[in-house]
């Protein structure tokens, strides 16, 4: 049978988050939740607070790190993504005023430290009500938002390692241009849901990008050619510069037979002449 419960204070210690909206919450491994950002009363919210699952603790770490502003840590935000890999929650995009955020940012949960993050690639446009979700424990895809005049339907995948996005092309039958969906991973899969878009009704629409895993996979093996192909060239390199060096050495050992064969060809005539002066 399956039921809810609803948490009492006494089931935890520790100071709860305060009360918000459009805020995010990742797992970090099996030990804790880290719940980011939100609105509460028009007000915008840029703080961390952490459920250690354990010790049923709530608690606030005192991060560092910061931007261009020398804030620590992104500015406030809600309706953003953020997607959890390994002990690193990444954080993109979201709302704060009137603005749309194209911004990028990690935080390494073991020091808890925030880093600003300049990507390359085919980096996506800033919006809000985006969706997203981890490919593996390296790649991040990301689906759809607003960006304050349309609804977008484009996919991202980034590559948390050499911080590269990647816009997909997608054939076939594409889903309405939505915001405010779901997007969940589910092993070779995207599964989004819902959302708005268009000015319409709110959608209840379910749709699967498939591809995606053989997509990364052709990709991660376009890498691994390109890189195989630019340490071949290394190595004729260096092959080229060690033949070019032997051919200077011998080069330089002929020259220096042919200097002491004249040098010796000259000695002798020199004795000749002497002998004869001296006869």
């Amino acid at each position: 049978m399956h039921y809810w419960v609803r948490a009492a204070s006494s089931d935890f210690t520790g100071t709860p988050p305060q009360p918000r909206s459009g805020h995010t919450a990742v797992n970090i491994g099996k030990s804790k939740v880290v719940v980011f950002g939100g609105l509460v009363d028009k007000k915008f919210l840029s703080d961390i607070v952490v459920y250690d699952i354990e010790n049923k603790l709530w608690f606030q770490p005192e991060c560092t790190g910061g931007g261009s502003d020398d804030q620590v840590g992104p500015s406030p935000r809600a309706f953003h993504i953020a997607v959890a890999i390994d002990c690193h929650m990444f954080i993109f995009g979201g709302h704060y005023g009137s603005k749309r955020l194209g911004d990028f940012w990690v935080l390494d949960t073991d020091i808890w430290q925030w880093s600003e993050l300049t990507s390359l690639g085919d980096l996506p446009s800033p919006r809000d009500f985006a969706a997203a979700s981890a490919i593996g424990n390296r790649k991040i895809v990301m689906y759809g938002g607003w960006d304050g005049k349309r609804w977008l339907p484009d996919v991202y995948v980034l590559d948390t390692i050499s911080l590269e996005w990647m816009e997909l092309s997608v054939s076939g039958s594409l889903p309405p241009p939505r915001c405010g969906h779901t997007a969940t991973m589910v092993e070779k899969r995207l599964l989004v849901y819902g959302g708005r878009g268009g000015g319409g009704p709110i959608m209840g629409d379910l749709w699967a990008l498939k591809g995606l895993i053989e997509e990364v996979l052709k990709v991660q093996e376009a890498n691994a050619s390109a890189n195989r192909s630019v340490e071949f060239a290394i190595l004729k390199r260096r092959r080229a510069q060690f033949l070019m060096e032997n051919a200077d050495l011998a080069t330089y050992r002929a020259l220096m037979a042919l200097r002491i064969a004249e040098a010796a060809r000259v000695a002798e005539s020199s004795d000749a002449t002497t002998s004869y002066f001296l006869d």
